[in-house]
């Protein structure tokens, strides 16, 4: 793992020289919107989508972005780069369903990537008091929801399943690419409502994210999920994944 780089207002700067006004709106009271892009091989993959995801983000707290997409393709203002790992087959979790919930979109719109994570991150903080590897959300009604910056799919029979837009989820980019994925494959893929004993009666689980890809959960509540492993479904689509992430990236802007 290499140094952070950031780079602000056409510089490149290590991590100590970045900063911003201690005024920044932002800073003052979390309203700002991000996005996180993955590349492999000098690649952004899914380039288009997360740009358009940043968008529709910014319209939904009104945020005036101005520049167009292409102009901002090359010349972004900030940017954080750091070498992610990839999936490992042993890189399976163990889960807790948190104390915590994500909020409505009325309270906060899910949808939008914006810089409101508080509620996740003291998901994370409590299922690590707890001595596992990371926490699932409900929503208020009581739904399945979604991890700290990812996505979950379940797996029953040959249906996949993954919670629906309404589950106050952010719809991931990674999300989508699964969901077609498993279409090409001739899979069921439904997006609705999840309960809670769904989880435990799933043959496999597994979340995704840009910045994990994908990740087999192999314990939820201490209850372990099928056969306490990666499954041949997840396996399967993590082969797929790797081809498709191939042939669809953008070459990054010199």
């Amino acid at each position: 793992m290499g140094k952070p780089v950031f780079y602000i207002n056409g510089k490149f700067v290590e991590e100590n020289e970045a900063s911003i006004s201690i005024m920044d709106h932002g800073f003052l009271y979390g309203d700002g919107i991000f996005e996180a892009f993955r590349a492999y091989k000098g690649r952004i993959f899914q380039f288009n989508e997360h740009m358009n995801r940043l968008y529709d983000s910014a319209k939904i707290i009104a945020l005036n972005i101005p520049l167009s997409k292409e102009e901002f393709k090359k010349s972004t203002v900030v940017v954080y780069v750091v070498p992610l790992p990839g999936m490992k087959k042993d890189r399976s979790i163990r889960i807790i369903i948190s104390s915590y919930q994500r909020p409505s979109a009325c309270i906060l719109p899910g949808s939008s990537k914006m810089t409101q994570y508080i509620n996740l991150i003291l998901a994370r903080m409590e299922a690590k008091a707890r001595g596992v590897d990371d926490a699932l959300l409900l929503d208020t009604r009581g739904f399945v929801s979604e991890g700290p910056g990812w996505n979950i799919f379940l797996v029953k029979d040959r249906t996949v399943i993954t919670p629906s837009i309404a589950s106050s989820i952010l719809v991931g980019i990674t999300r989508n690419v699964m969901i077609r994925l498993f279409k090409e494959l001739n899979y069921t893929v439904e997006e609705r409502d999840v309960v809670v004993s769904e989880l435990f009666t799933a043959d496999e689980i597994f979340g995704t994210g840009t910045g994990t890809e994908i990740t087999p959960v192999i314990e939820v509540n201490g209850r372990k999920i099928g056969e306490g492993k990666p499954g041949p479904v997840t396996n399967r689509i993590d082969e797929k994944f790797k081809e498709f992430k191939k042939d669809n990236g953008t070459p990054v802007y010199e």
